[in-house]
Order: structure tokens, then sequence, then C-alpha cells
């Protein structure tokens, strides 16, 4: 699918102003036409729609996560777009420095679109590629590993799976015990006309009974056995991690599934930048 471009201008000329903005939410999130068969038009100088017929007002901002704020509608869309261009994320100190408003502003801004991106819960399946990865922790767990246990507790585990050429999933899960990947397998990926790819981790022999399973052996540098690899998932777990090294340095336990839920997105919106826009725009309303 060719990529369509949609940057700053193209915005601009979409939604030169706030009563752009406020018409597009609006015809989002409500019918033109009233029920007394009048038609709602918007309060000029204000945030309200007005039946023509019946005077009932109506807020399109009202509960959404435009209610109440100061920052002028333009500018919030052009935060979203900001965020649905940058595949590698954004830093608050960044959005500040390009929307020109104060660092609050942004980090409050980035909060609440990382907050509405919930990834959905349609099951994965045909050729799906699963693994685990190791987020944060200091320490250096010694030239033979004598101590990976303590380093470890430090860390979060994140379980991922990917449908070739579909839809991604990345979960922080409690721990990396057995039970936990079965957990994920169920909640995440559906066993009918699936084939499921993993490494050569015990953890998934009891767990993937009802799964066609194909793992390769990375232990014995096996990372591709003609389709059988995991090389997808890893690539996006080495895309998340240079990211958040190079945008957010480090990024706590409390907020990091809401950081995988950006990377989620960017991944499952990748052909086309418009689409990504109005894909991360409707999340925002419906949130």
């Amino acid at each position: 699918m060719k990529n369509t471009k949609y940057g700053i201008p193209s915005l601009r000329r979409e939604f030169p102003s706030d009563e752009a903005c406020l018409e597009f939410i609006f015809d989002s999130l409500h019918c033109r036409h009233c029920s007394c068969g009048g038609k709602y038009k918007l309060i000029k100088g204000r945030k309200q729609f007005q039946c023509s017929k019946c005077r009932f007002q109506i807020a399109p901002t009202s509960a959404t996560i435009f209610h109440k704020s100061p920052t002028p509608l333009t500018l919030w869309f052009q935060a979203i777009l900001v965020f649905s261009n940058a595949k590698s994320g954004i830093s608050a100190k960044q959005l500040q420095r390009e929307l020109e408003v104060t660092y609050k502003c942004a980090w409050r801004i980035l909060k609440l679109i990382r907050e509405a991106l919930k990834q959905g819960d349609d099951k994965l399946d045909g050729d799906v590629e699963t693994d685990t990865a190791y987020f944060g922790g200091r320490g250096y767990s010694g030239k033979n590993n004598e101590d990976l246990s303590r380093v470890m507790k430090n860390k979060s585990v994140v379980m991922g799976a990917v449908k070739r050429g579909g839809k991604i999933r990345a979960k922080v899960v409690p721990d990396a015990s057995s039970q936990a990947h079965g957990d994920f397998l169920r909640e995440n990926i559906n066993p009918k006309n699936t084939r499921l790819m993993t490494d050569q981790s015990n953890r998934y022999n009891l767990v993937a009974t009802g799964y066609a399973r194909y793992a390769v052996s990375h232990k014995h540098h096996e990372f591709a056995r003609g389709d059988i690899h995991v090389n997808t998932i890893e690539t996006f777990w080495s895309h998340v991690k240079r990211s958040i090294k190079g945008t957010h340095k480090v990024i706590s336990k409390k907020y990091l599934q809401t950081y995988l839920d950006g990377f989620v997105f960017h991944y499952n919106n990748r052909h086309s930048d418009k689409e990504r826009f109005s894909a991360l725009l409707g999340a925002l309303l419906r949130a």
C-alpha cells in the first residue's frame, strides 16, 4: 500500500481554524439533523452547536479529551499529527518546542494521547510470531551471568505477538513464567488456523498445547528454518528499545504499557500518514 504523506501544511489546509476543528468533531460524534426536524449549526464565538428549530444546544467537545482545555483545537490537532508521524516516539520536551507551548501542556497532551490508545481484543491468527522482551532495570549481570537473577528482578517483562503482514500486540505481563506465557497466548492468539512461531524456550512446552507450534533454536545459532522464524517480532523489539533510549531515555514501569500502546498503534497503522492521523483522532474522540 502506497504511503499517503500528510504533514503540517496539509493539516492546516484541512483544519485552518478552531471552528473547522469543531465542525469535524461535531460531525464525527453527532448527526447534523435534530429529531425535531431542525439542523445544528455552530454558534459564532462559542464551542456549541444549536438546533435551528428547537434551539437545543450541544457542546461537541464534552466528554472528550478536548473538554475545557485552554489549548486551542488547532494546536491539539497539530500535536496529534506530530505524535502520529513520530514512529520512534516524541518526548514532551520535543513537543514543547514543536508547538511553542509550556512543558506542562506538552506533557499533559502526550499523556492523554497515550492513555487513549488501548490495544484491541480481537485475536491474531494465521502465521503468528510470539516472543518475550525485557525492559528497564539497571545493573550488570557479571561476566558469567552470576548476578543475572538480581538484575532481572528490576526489569519489566513484555510479551508480544505479530501476525505476519498484519497487526501486533505487546503487553506487560507479571513475570516470565509459563503461566504468564499461557495467559498471553490464550488472550491474544486464536489456536485455529494458526501457525505459532516461537523460540526454543521451554516455557511454551505445556502452555502452547492446542497450537501448531514451530520453534527455532537460538542457542544452537538457528535463527530461521525456511519461513519458521521470529525475526518480525524481534525487529519490533529492537525498534522499541532504540526509540526509548534515543527519545525517552528511560520509562518507568508505571507508564511502560501506555508507551508500548503508542508503538503498537504506529505499527498497526504504518501504511498511510493520513489514515494513521485519522485513526488516532478517532481513538481520541472515542476515549
